[in-house]
């Protein structure tokens, strides 16, 4: 790990808003406009880094002093000292004598002058004053103060003359100042209130960094992209305190995927060192606030602590001085730490059985004086268990499970359904109930587990449920508890083989009471597994589901069975898997089957995707993801997410895309929600030109499913093959395609449509490397590779019944199929491409068929005309989605071509008569615009709909008009008078 450290870079991430208000600062010195500027925060937030980065200025004179706190006194004079002890190292004899003359006396403060005699401060002040003023007259000085909240009254005062005497220096003054260790009567609050009544002072106050900006540190530390859930996890643990977070990754690499759950040493001595200067009652009263795990009210925290060593009387006392210290929040809200973390290391470093001890303590008194208890029963539940009271964790843990599903908070559900799976043996039996009550109970644990995304926890629990059962004595039971595990294991992505082994041995234990829920459900679980087998029984047993369904009346079953319908049908025959699909969703909405309602939607969805109507697809999918997200962290929800993320970057939505990523990827899904949020992400980052940060999703996404795994392909296939393709890796996004494409011979799904699109992309940018390497077996070869997948698919054929959506694919494969030959018809079959995709609503589609349009034009030879509107199309639409690479490709076959991509600015009317302009009518300023941007006058007449010799007209009465000899003159002129590009 020794190259680790050597390569972090602490460069300053985020403050742009801060830096601005220093820099501008700092930028009035130049002008001899002399000011001052406070930094508050608190300790690690960045106060002096932030200044160092804003002097970091070979044209500055930055001269440091630092405010001295030793041994609880102030050391007088510290930071002037510091200051012009610094400027004495850096000034030559000259200038020194220059500087220093006639102030002899500051030999008292610098004993190097030559002296060591008293002056009086009302001397002393004001040459201090002359000689920094004499220092800013030769140079743009900046005098930086840090730790102003422990600066001695002297140095105040003389801050304070120097500030109030601001004329025109070139002079900066900077202070850095802790929220902490300033408490009330403390020096510097008076100090502030005078100097915030003159006009050139001025205040800013540093915050934690945001998630982004965390994210950005973490990139400068590490020396890569940081995996997002990393990022999360270090915000989550610092709170965005850069300190803090540098000391969290000390020892990383940048290639983890998770943070260690252990603190680090550094960051544990980091986190105590304010403690320690706690006083032995304050330092008492935050060890029990730690225990208490959350924020504590005062009453509640003064019995606790006042049982455990705490003078009640002094605890108000030991909270304010917690408080200046920096070891807690300010505020008029319930105590706790500035620092979470804190709490963590002090509870680990409490002495042996001193826990449990104040846990039991915490017990007794919330039980009596809580109403309702409800609310704070999973404190008791936990406290009970760290006290060593079993029954008692029990009986809470079934109270905060039912208060978390009404507030409906399925993580805190499942954590105390496992607590009673978990004490189950070691309860009373009295207490726990019968195994039919056991099996019952981690049947549910197993349901709200697999909602939190943790279905491997929820297939162990269920296991051990078949292990309980009798499934002689008790069938449907069983069978109920295989169904659940059959899909579990297909959302931890097992083979299709395991899930109908559970589904077969269900429908063997239904067989003798067939007319059940749970045989409908075991069907309908059958006809879906056996879709993705392609079986032809399939739409039999998703038929036979509906119709048990039905006629049983169970409304989960139904939902089930319609929803799993829908699937099977998506393809085949789209409008009645959408009518399934949406009753289902009615039907989960009803009876609060939630799975099943999420089931119904992901399948209408893709019945509308297949119907072409892929807006409508991603409303329903926004929609109600908004309606199961809102009441809870439920991370069913976050699959429609996925969906919606999809269609969200399609249709060129791409800040909404990239919105809802980021809230999907922060909850750190995994298994197929997760690997399809990666992959999404990858794609969007690949189409925004951040490479490393799509590999780092497409590599995640692969470590969460198996790359074999059929049920999210269509994204698994050109997630994979876009971040290929942007890494110039043609053959293996070639490899990556053909493994996932429908097997020749096989009904082909919608899903190949993207994919063939991708693989004729890939075939035509490997044929154009052979080609331009003078390779023509590699050119041949290449385009066999893409002549070879068509066989047996109708897909350069058009058919009346094609959705838009359809025709674009065809269009585009069409487009890439000409390019990959190297035909002449290219630039007509790029403007089919572009045409169709602008009907289907996909706008960066469309923008790299005008781009590839333009290319195919040009090498052919054809006019600019048209040529020159496609490319400013194509970028106008870059810019508009942050299609970086987009951009650069048009720009630069625009810069070859010699062909000019500015927008016309319109030109204004002027104010004054006379003038070469004020003659022109409406319509010869917007031609005038258009010359400004260099248009040919066949462009003009095809962008303003009008023809070539009216163009010229207008062209003629401009030059006359301005008195101008062509056109590049009267384009001139018009910047000149203020015009566009001026």
């Amino acid at each position: 790990m020794g190259d680790v450290r050597a390569r972090r870079l602490h460069r300053l991430a985020g403050r742009g808003a801060e830096r601005d208000l220093l820099t501008r600062a700092l930028a009035g010195s130049a002008q001899r406009q002399p000011s001052a500027v406070v930094v508050h925060g608190e300790a690690g937030v960045g106060k002096t880094r932030l200044v160092q980065e804003v002097c970091d200025d070979p044209d500055l004179l930055v001269l440091w002093g630092s405010c001295v706190h030793f041994g609880g006194a102030s050391v007088p004079y510290a930071p002037i000292i510091g200051v012009l002890q610094d400027w004495l190292a850096q000034a030559d004899a000259a200038e020194q004598a220059m500087v220093l003359a006639g102030a002899g006396e500051l030999s008292s403060l610098l004993p190097a002058l030559g002296g060591s005699q008293s002056v009086p401060t009302a001397r002393l002040i004001p040459l201090i004053d002359l000689v920094l003023n004499r220092i800013a007259d030769r140079h743009r000085t900046v005098v930086v103060v840090d730790d102003l909240h422990w600066a001695d009254l002297a140095s105040l005062d003389v801050l304070a003359y120097l500030i109030t005497g601001f004329r025109a220096q070139q002079l900066t003054v900077f202070g850095t100042s802790r929220d902490e260790d300033r408490g009330e009567g403390h020096p510097l609050h008076s100090w502030l209130a005078d100097m915030r009544r003159m006009p050139s002072f001025d205040e800013l106050h540093l915050e934690r960094l945001d998630v982004d900006s965390t994210g950005l540190q973490l990139e400068y530390l590490l020396g890569q992209l940081p995996d997002i859930d990393v990022v999360n996890q270090v915000q989550a643990r610092s709170d965005g305190n850069p300190y803090l977070t540098e000391l969290l990754v000390e020892d990383l690499s940048g290639t983890e995927s998770a943070l260690s759950a252990t603190v680090p040493d550094a960051l544990r001595d980091g986190l105590l060192a304010a403690w320690h200067r706690l006083s032995p009652q304050a330092r008492q009263l935050v060890r029990v606030l730690a225990v208490g795990g959350r924020p504590t009210s005062l009453p509640i925290l003064t019995a606790v602590a006042g049982v455990h060593g705490v003078e009640v009387r002094g605890l108000p006392g030991c909270i304010t001085e917690a408080q200046d210290r920096g070891v807690l929040q300010t505020g008029h809200g319930a105590p706790w730490f500035r620092h979470p973390l804190l709490a963590e290391v002090l509870y680990d470093g409490l002495p042996l059985g001193e826990a449990e001890l104040v846990h039991a303590t915490y017990l007794e008194v919330l039980e009596s004086q809580s109403d309702p208890v409800e609310a704070v029963a999973a404190d008791l539940a936990v406290h009970s268990q760290q006290a060593g009271r079993i029954d008692a964790t029990y009986k809470w843990s079934q109270v905060a499970a039912e208060h978390a599903a009404m507030l409906r908070a399925p993580a805190e559900q499942a954590i105390q359904l496992e607590r009673l799976c978990d004490l189950w043996e070691q309860v009373s039996p009295d207490l726990r109930g019968t195994t039919a009550d056991r099996a019952a109970l981690i049947l549910r644990t197993s349901a709200i587990c697999s909602r939190d995304g943790r279905d491997d926890r929820a297939i162990e629990l269920l296991t051990q449920a078949l292990n309980l059962v009798d499934s002689a004595r008790e069938p449907l039971l069983a069978a109920d508890l295989l169904v659940d595990r059959s899909t579990f294991r297909w959302h931890r992505t097992e083979p299709i083989e395991a899930v109908l082994t559970d589904l077969h041995a269900a429908l063997e234990l239904t067989a003798p009471q067939p007319q059940t829920a749970v045989r409908a459900r075991a069907l309908a679980q059958l006809g879906w597994a056996e879709s993705w087998q392609r079986k032809p029984e399939a739409v039999t047993h998703a038929d036979e589901a509906v119709q048990l369904a039905r006629e049983v009346g169970e409304g989960r079953a139904l939902a089930t069975a319609l929803a799993l319908r829908s699937m099977v049908l998506s393809s085949d025959a789209p409008q009645q898997a959408l009518a399934d699909g949406q009753e289902a969703e009615q039907l989960g909405r009803a009876c609060g089957a939630v799975y099943e309602w999420m089931l119904g939607v992901i399948w209408q969805c893709h019945a509308l995707w297949n119907l072409g109507r892929r807006q409508e697809a991603t409303e329903a999918a926004l929609r109600n993801y908004a309606d199961i997200a809102a009441p809870g962290r439920d991370l069913f929800a976050y699959f429609l997410a996925y969906l919606g993320a999809e269609g969200l970057l399609e249709s060129g939505r791409w800040q909404e895309c990239a919105d809802l990523l980021r809230s999907g990827l922060s909850a750190r899904c995994t298994n197929i929600t997760g690997a399809g949020l990666r992959l999404t992400a990858a794609s969007l980052a690949v189409r925004r030109g951040r490479l490393v940060e799509a590999r780092q999703h497409l590599d995640r996404a692969l470590e969460l499913i198996p790359p074999t795994f059929v049920g999210i392909r269509r994204s698994l296939a050109t997630g994979g093959a876009e971040v290929l393709l942007a890494e110039g890796q043609q053959q293996a996004a070639i490899d990556w395609l053909r493994a996932r494409l429908t097997l020749p011979g096989a009904a082909a799904m919608d899903e190949d449509d993207d994919l063939l699109v991708l693989y004729a992309q890939a075939a035509a940018e490997l044929a154009r490397a052979s080609r331009d390497a003078g390779d023509l077996a590699g050119t041949t070869k290449a385009v066999r590779i893409l002549e070879k997948v068509l066989i047996g698919r109708p897909f350069t054929t058009t058919d009346p019944g094609d959705t838009v959506v359809q025709s674009m694919h065809r269009a585009l494969f069409s487009a890439e199929l000409a390019r990959c030959r190297d035909d002449d018809d290219q630039p007509d079959r790029w403007q089919h491409a572009a045409d169709a995709c602008g009907t289907a609503g996909a706008p960066w589609h469309q923008a790299v068929a005008w781009w590839r349009c333009a290319e195919a034009a040009i090498a052919a030879g054809l006019p600019p005309v048209g040529v020159g509107d496609l490319l400013r199309k194509a970028r106008r639409t870059a810019l508009e989605l942050g299609a970086e690479p987009l951009r650069v490709d048009v720009e630069s076959l625009a810069r070859r071509s010699r062909i000019s991509l500015r927008e016309p600015v319109q030109i204004a009317v002027p104010e004054e008569l006379g003038t070469p302009l004020s003659a022109l009518t409406s319509r010869e300023r917007e031609v005038l615009a258009f010359l400004v941007a260099g248009r040919s006058n066949g462009e003009i007449a095809k962008e303003l709909f009008i023809s070539h010799k009216t163009v010229s007209a207008h062209v003629s009465n401009i030059l006359r008009k301005t008195g101008t000899a062509g056109r590049l003159e009267a384009a001139a002129l018009a910047v000149r008078l203020d015009g566009p590009g001026a």
